[in-house]
């Protein structure tokens, strides 16, 4: 009987230790690090920061669900801690997007933290250095390998249109709406779009955090990366570490509450740092010193420099760039037949202000406003033709369709003509527009439920962003009472953390992601403090 339990346990002795192998061998064939990272982009970083980077290859599930349907490869980028021999941990980052490129956001995190703990008051970030590896994890559909890349394309043509908030008229409304359905049908239609959504990325970080053997998840998530630092912590509450979420995405909402909150928010940030400052110096932005009144300058702009200015965020919040709108639009009205060489050549004569730098700035956005409206920048940035996207632009625009259900066309075009009456400065344009077409059925947003279990979660959040409202970030905030947030107050920013703009902000997050010592529960930072 002895005898027999002797082979038993030897039987036994020898499963384990082939079962341990045939782990360890998976473990290892699913990274797969590369001999060097010549292919990513991180040149022109810090050398000793870069000397310290890994690259690799790492395949995850397509499914995490249903492991069985096969495989997909995604990019992982590792700055390893200065000090191997002290290593506390590693810190998973996401930049944002959906569908921003994540190899050289870690290793420009690196290389910030390793500047800032170079300062005098910089221990905090020296022991983030010297203890912490930092990961970049591209997302799924975005990765190096091509069998693994979303590419959402199409046969249909992308139609050319006039800007949506300036022309609502029926046909170019046609064709909005038929651009939308071409994007949704490409991106819909490829075989991998059912699985590129949050939830799956959020598997793919808690597959490689088990991979990597780290006992918790510590994170720091950019805009869309505050969703998915929610969305992971949803899912894996008893394995959330540190986590910070800088500049939040409501993810108590939805993407199509998050598309309509820009609007509102932009009117906000024009009257606040364009209409107000430029009232309160009327002689240095000759505008005169009514905030009203300088609004009704944009308003009377011609439509094709209104719309030149919506084009990017730092124009149309730019009391310069105002400036330099209503001039040009004067000159076109006046003698619209002049070349471009004479407007450029009138306008470097022009005195502007009589403070040389506001004026020197004038000059150079009347140049660039009138690039832009030579050359508008076309609906989504797609040019007419065969639709087909980046990786990237694939990845934002399925993971917008799939995280989270949508309304049809007739909503999207009452909110269109709604928000160009209402919001003129924000517009019309919304990101998950075309999600009205989508054939894939969506998730229902994040898992909001188990995050009452997460009693370590920061959120860093400045006062004024049009492309994560505070408004959001504060609802969210408020619906976890255990949850910390540092609120940049009065600054108009869309990533807070590391900007140079607050000490108090970069204390608040550097002790914590170091030490893991939170601040207040409602912590108000000042810029340049």
């Amino acid at each position: 009987m002895s005898k027999q339990r002797t082979v038993l346990g030897s039987v036994i002795i020898i499963a384990l230790m082939t079962s341990g192998a045939c782990a360890t061998r998976k473990q290892a064939e699913n990274i797969r690090w590369l001999p060097d990272c010549d292919a990513r982009p991180i040149r022109g970083l810090d050398p000793e920061v870069v000397a310290r980077t890994q690259c690799g290859i790492v395949r995850v599930p397509l499914n995490h669900l249903k492991p069985s349907l096969g495989t997909l490869d995604l990019d992982i980028t590792r700055v390893t801690a200065r000090q191997p021999g002290k290593r506390e941990g590693a810190i998973f980052t996401n930049p944002g997007g959906p569908g921003a490129e994540a190899d050289g956001f870690a290793v420009l995190l690196a290389s910030i933290w390793k500047n800032y703990g170079e300062k005098p008051d910089g221990e905090a970030y020296r022991h983030l250095t010297d203890t912490f590896d930092v990961i970049g994890l591209t997302p799924r559909g975005m990765g190096s390998t091509k069998d693994s890349q979303l590419v959402c394309q199409s046969d249909e043509l992308i139609v050319a249109h006039n800007d949506i908030t300036e022309d609502r008229s029926p046909a170019n409304l046609m064709a909005l709406q038929h651009n939308a359905a071409v994007l949704a049908r490409g991106c819909a239609s490829q075989r991998l779009a059912p699985y590129i959504n949050t939830a799956q990325t959020a598997r793919d970080m808690e597959f490689v955090r088990v991979l990597l053997k780290e006992k918790k998840l510590n994170y720091l998530g950019n805009s869309y990366g505050t969703w998915l630092g929610a969305w992971y912590a949803g899912l894996f509450p008893e394995h959330v570490g540190r986590m910070v979420l800088d500049s939040n995405t409501d993810w108590t909402s939805t993407f199509q509450d998050a598309s309509l909150i820009q609007a509102p928010e932009k009117e906000k940030i024009f009257e606040r740092f364009v209409a107000q400052p430029a009232a309160r110096r009327p002689q240095v932005y000759q505008m005169g010193n009514d905030p009203k009144a300088i609004r009704d300058i944009f308003l009377e702009l011609l439509p094709e420099v209104r719309a030149a200015l919506r084009s990017d965020n730092e124009l149309y919040s730019s009391a310069e760039y105002l400036m330099a709108a209503r001039l040009l639009s004067q000159w076109l009205r006046e003698t619209p037949d002049t070349n471009d060489t004479h407007l450029l050549s009138r306008a470097r004569t022009h005195r502007f202000s009589p403070d040389t730098e506001v004026d020197q700035s004038a000059k150079s956005a009347f140049m660039h406003l009138l690039t832009l409206i030579r050359n508008p920048e076309p609906w989504n940035g797609l040019a007419p033709g065969p639709l087909k996207l980046t990786p990237a632009a694939s990845v934002r625009s399925t993971v917008l369709c799939n995280d989270t259900p949508a309304a049809g066309e007739a909503f999207w075009a009452d909110k269109g003509n709604r928000y160009a009456t209402q919001y003129p400065v924000g517009g019309s344009f919304f990101q998950a527009a075309h999600c009205a077409g989508w054939s894939v059925q969506p998730l229902n947003g994040v898992p909001v439920k188990n995050l009452k279990h997460v009693h370590s979660i920061l959120m860093v959040q400045a006062e004024f962003d049009d492309q994560t409202p505070a408004a959001g970030a504060l609802k969210a905030f408020k619906s976890l009472p255990n949850t910390h947030m540092t609120l940049l107050k009065g600054s108009y920013q869309h990533g807070v953390s590391f900007s140079d703009s607050s000490a108090c902000v970069n204390r608040s997050v550097g002790d914590y992601l170091a030490y893991g010592r939170k601040p207040e529960r409602y912590l108000i930072c000042f810029g340049a403090d």
